[in-house]
């Protein structure tokens, strides 16, 4: 690592930037910067990482990128729902209505295993979140959502001889039945040139979280409430806020809210 010089990560920087864009270069590089400070850690001889402040207290030159926030429009949402339910693949099609109707991240959602749902309490578990087993929640379920999932555990019956637990299964290149891998929803067709333009895309899972939390906004759910149903931190700055424990049914009322939204 101690060969890694301040000068090299600018130059790569600006290749990473040049050929994979901003976002990606400013993670890559934040990636870099973690990585050493875990060996930093362990091993005390070593100086500071050369993503940090240079000599004339300079900072290291990341990219200027701003968040993305995109929700799905409402006059184009019975569009995409349209071009959901157009999907061949029927597990990849429910996958995408828990996407919108939950806010779950990709990961969480498509890593669902049926042990995490207890379907008499109308509840999913989800054990290892961003952030770890420490962040790990458990989130009440519309019913409608419940019906998806219900529905789906008894069609992988019909197409798989095993899901092997999974809520959304697959199968990879072995044969192996495993969770779905991407939920992003892209086709791609060849031009005469050999060139492939995309075609037919649909929102990534992420941007359904914006539409998710868009939603929870303008159905009148409060701000620690779509804070709780979205697994993010809650505040703590506030004395008052700090007592406050929600209960799972004032939640699921909530996620009802917003289905019905």
């Amino acid at each position: 690592l101690v060969g890694i010089t301040r000068a090299r990560c600018i130059d790569r920087h600006r290749e990473v930037t040049e050929e994979n864009g901003p976002t990606a270069a400013n993670r890559a590089f934040r990636h870099l910067r973690a990585c050493w400070n875990s060996a930093r850690g362990r091993y005390e001889e070593m100086p500071e990482h050369p993503v940090g402040r240079a000599r004339g207290n300079k900072k290291f030159p990341w990219n200027k990128t701003r968040r993305r926030r995109e929700p799905v429009a409402w006059g184009d949402l019975p569009a995409y729902w349209a071009a959901v339910e157009a999907l061949e693949n029927p597990v990849r099609r429910d996958l995408r209505h828990v996407l919108l109707l939950t806010g779950l991240r990709s990961l969480d959602a498509r890593t669902i295993r049926w042990e995490h749902i207890d379907f008499d309490a109308g509840t999913l578990h989800r054990p290892t979140p961003k952030g770890g087993a420490d962040r790990a929640f458990t989130v009440p379920l519309s019913a409608h959502v419940l019906q998806i999932l219900a529905h789906r555990q008894m069609d992988n019956q019909r197409w798989f001889s095993s899901d092997a637990g999974w809520a959304f299964p697959t199968r990879d290149r072995s044969g192996s039945v495993t969770h779905v891998q991407e939920a992003k929803e892209q086709r791609y067709e060849r031009r005469e040139d050999g060139t492939y333009s995309k075609v037919g895309s649909l929102p990534s899972p992420h941007r359904l979280r914006d539409t998710f939390a868009t939603a929870c906004r303008e159905s009148g759910v409060g701000m620690m409430e779509t804070k709780a149903l979205m697994n993010h931190r809650l505040p703590e700055e506030d004395v008052t806020e700090g007592y406050i424990r929600l209960s799972e049914e004032h939640l699921r009322g909530c996620q009802e809210r917003v289905t019905a939204f």
